[in-house]
């Protein structure tokens, strides 16, 4: 996990800053917000990297550079990762966190490898552990974290891969985002389940709780426009 951040830190590319327009308690309304939601980008990939700075990583695997030996390093992970079975749903006492980070962990090595190398099976394996997840009963969201990180896999994966899904696939990792997902946290953020103190509190679980569920909204915000609109 850490080479692939690591990548990710090195790849990044300077942009320029809008002015900070936020404020707390928060003022904009959800009319504004759906109007900027309806006028982001639609295409694929578009969180964290765009389509074409994912396709101009490929050169990078045959430099004699620390971002060649880091893009390297994330194939051979990917490599090792082909041959493991997809993650189960099995909590450790009341935790599933442990099964949402490997998760990421493989979604986001699996889905860098297939655009560093444009090989297809890196992709298929990603699909093969989205989907798993998918099938969850849900994603333990008496103890949040799990949730957010585990919508966070799916939604990097979702779009980086996008391209790489057909019809049926997008359409059941889109649910599994919306219902085990997105809904959890709206309900949260309304007051309507008791575990939602979450989204206010003022530690580390506040910023992956709205991070997570933040980037699973923007994932999907062409298809849940007003739901998007909500939990942004």
């Amino acid at each position: 996990a850490t080479l692939t951040l690591g990548l990710l830190l090195f790849w990044s590319i300077d942009r320029a800053t809008a002015a900070d327009q936020t404020s707390y308690p928060p003022t904009t309304s959800l009319e504004e917000v759906r109007q900027w939601v309806d006028k982001a980008p639609k295409d694929h990939p578009r969180l964290l990297a765009t389509g074409g700075e994912l396709a101009g990583l490929r050169e990078e695997l045959q430099r004699d550079s620390p971002r060649g030996g880091l893009a390297r390093a994330v194939v051979g992970q990917a490599e090792v990762m082909l041959d493991l079975a997809p993650v189960t749903r099995t909590l450790t006492g009341r935790r599933l966190l442990g099964v949402s980070r490997q998760a990421l962990k493989r979604v986001i090595t699996l889905a860098l490898a297939h655009h560093l190398t444009g090989e297809a099976r890196f992709a298929h394996r990603a699909a093969e552990e989205m989907l798993a997840v998918a099938a969850f009963s849900d994603w333990n969201p008496s103890h949040f974290l799990d949730v957010a990180e585990m919508t966070l896999a799916l939604a990097v994966g979702y779009d980086w891969l996008y391209d790489a899904w057909t019809d049926a696939q997008r359409a059941a990792l889109r649910k599994a985002i919306v219902e085990k997902g997105l809904r959890p946290a709206l309900a949260c953020y309304e007051g309507r389940e008791r575990y939602g103190w979450w989204a206010k509190c003022d530690h580390n679980w506040n910023q992956v709780c709205n991070g997570g569920i933040g980037v699973g909204a923007l994932a999907i915000a062409e298809d849940e426009p007003d739901l998007a609109a909500r939990i942004v």
